[in-house]
């Protein structure tokens, strides 16, 4: 079978950076495919095309790889927030907004989220990043949905139980998709406004 082939970074960055890029790319390939033990330094340094011995001046060890690879998962909170920038008025198109960006970072993270899936019985504290990315995402709508609550745009109710289950819904769509291969009925975009109607309408509604 062909190896995958790994595109060198663009951009005026200098040779070693670059050589650094291709050893984390092709790490993060093999290890979403194999595993932490099947995604061996040989195999590495074949799919990046340098020897074993460039991937050991770049990094210690093959766990200092993994460590690196997994850093990228905690830098969502500002990239999130970004989303949601507006005023009330404007909620429908923030959720929308929210909802495309959650989902988005989580495919674009596809390959690092499967090797925390396939190593998190081997290695416990990467179950805690795996975990951060929906929790972060739950935490920053959860505040936007309060502020406005407390400006009287929004009635007192339940802000993190909506979060959760807004974010919980692409969660499990990014799962479907990405980790067992499920055809769902709805593509991201009905999924996105039919998210947004349940959220808004459950959130607004006043109780008889």
């Amino acid at each position: 079978m062909d190896q995958p082939h790994i595109e060198p970074p663009q951009g005026g960055k200098g040779e070693e950076q670059e050589t650094r890029e291709r050893i984390l790319a092709a790490a993060s390939q093999l290890m979403a495919k194999k595993g932490y033990k099947g995604a061996t330094t040989r195999k590495i340094s074949e799919l990046a095309g340098v020897n074993e011995v460039t991937i050991f001046r770049h990094f210690k060890n093959k766990e200092t790889i993994l460590e690196e690879l997994l850093k990228g998962i905690l830098n969502i909170r500002q990239q999130l927030e970004n989303h949601l920038h507006g005023e009330y008025s404007e909620l429908r198109e923030m959720l929308r907004r929210y909802a495309h960006g959650y989902y988005g970072m989580l495919v674009e993270r596809k390959e690092i989220l499967m090797i925390c899936m396939i190593e998190a019985d081997n290695h416990p504290e990467v179950i805690k990043l795996f975990s951060s990315l929906p929790v972060t995402a739950v935490e920053v709508l959860c505040s936007k949905l309060q502020e406005f609550q407390d400006r009287g745009h929004l009635p007192k109710k339940d802000s993190f139980t909506a979060a959760l289950m807004f974010v919980s819904t692409f969660f499990y769509a990014f799962m479907a998709k990405h980790r067992i291969n499920l055809a769902l009925d709805l593509d991201e975009e009905q999924l996105v406004e039919n998210a947004c109607d349940i959220l808004i309408n459950g959130i607004t509604k006043q109780r008889n």
